[in-house]
């Protein structure tokens, strides 16, 4: 096989790894964390990050509710490369071979494709969509590629599409989708002299602006203007109640998404403690604390069923016990990091 003017071994197939990430209710989060967290030495990183949330308050942003990254692509453990659609027009390059090329030579491609051409999604034959997905493998006897992404079973599986629908479903974009983020092409790659330690600290100045609802999108005001549309922190309950208010009155759409972040912040909090329970010493009192987010991401989780409930029978009733679960967090999550920080004050005084 002859790759980049050298002679190489013929490979048949190649599978890049991916693990089960803990935050998958937007790909374009779970894609990098599926490709770093192979690595047990990423824990410190993510456990440092990940603790604020945001809810964009502007009319039907397409994410309106979660995590707050300033770019979920800056990661100590990866390699990111950015393109363009338009780039591959530039270098006269076909997007199977591309793709096929980057794959043998380690290198994870996360793009937006129409999904009416990938077999096993719900939209697969019925209609156009654009849907960002990560493509980890390539068979190059089958001619297949591996796509990690949502299937028609509302999992976050692998699947394989023939090369020519890939080809098809890439070339529709162009088509079906003229917004700028659609356009992207990134790679990825495991950077193994990736190094981060645990950051108290910035954990300790994370949970403060939660709790005070904090822009923390000020931090990078030298890169990039502060998101003043969205609310941060505890005043993201606001915004929640308001969703299920105006769902209830029948003035919004269905979106089980704003509570399966909710619950996804809750469980990583849990995890959160857990990590820091069992690999530092800056918890006296761990189990009270474990306890305590426990309980809060156990009534998060009923509340991101209830939603779905409510999507199959449609029940008045069923809203208004959501949006009392989501009174009872915001309350015992306020006491929660008043706690956790009372904590870590010990360790950081001069953050008090």
């Amino acid at each position: 096989m002859i790759r980049n003017g050298k002679e190489e071994m013929l490979v048949e197939s190649v599978t890049l790894p991916v693990v089960q990430p803990p935050i998958f209710g937007y790909q374009f989060f779970a894609f990098p964390l599926c490709i770093v967290l192979q690595d047990k030495r990423s824990l410190p990183w993510l456990y440092s990050n990940f603790i604020q949330v945001c809810f964009d308050k502007r009319p039907d942003p397409p994410v309106p509710f979660t995590f707050y990254i300033h770019d979920y692509t800056l990661n100590p453990w990866l390699h990111v490369e950015h393109l363009q659609r338009g780039t591959m027009n530039i270098v006269q390059r076909n997007i199977v071979e591309f793709v096929r090329d980057c794959l043998l030579d380690g290198y994870y491609v996360y793009l937006n494709v129409d999904e009416y051409y990938i077999p096993e999604r719900a939209v697969y034959q019925k209609s156009h969509l654009s849907h960002d997905v990560l493509v980890h493998g390539v068979d190059l006897q089958n001619e297949t590629f591996q796509l990690l992404g949502f299937t028609d079973k509302q999992m976050l599986a692998t699947t394989s599409a023939s090369f020519q629908a890939f080809a098809q479903a890439y070339d529709s974009i162009a088509r079906i989708d003229h917004q700028a983020i659609c356009n992207r092409i990134y790679l990825y790659k495991i950077k193994e002299t990736g190094a981060y330690a645990f950051d108290l600290a910035l954990v300790q100045e994370t949970l403060e602006e939660y709790l005070t609802s904090g822009n923390t999108s000020s931090r990078f005001r030298m890169v990039a203007n502060p998101w003043d549309h969205c609310a941060y922190g505890l005043d993201t309950y606001r915004c929640l109640q308001d969703y299920y208010e105006r769902l209830l009155a029948g003035k919004a759409g269905f979106d089980v998404r704003h509570v399966h972040s909710l619950w996804e912040h809750k469980s990583l909090m849990v995890a959160r403690i857990k990590y820091m329970q069992e690999h530092t010493d800056y918890l006296d009192s761990p189990d009270r604390l474990h306890a305590a987010y426990s309980e809060i991401e156990r009534k998060a989780r009923n509340a991101r069923n209830l939603t779905l409930k409510f999507y199959m029978q449609q029940e008045e009733a069923t809203l208004h016990k959501i949006m009392r679960y989501l009174e009872e967090i915001a309350a015992a999550e306020a006491l929660a990091i008043e706690q956790f920080l009372t904590v870590l004050r010990k360790h950081q005084p001069q953050l008090s």
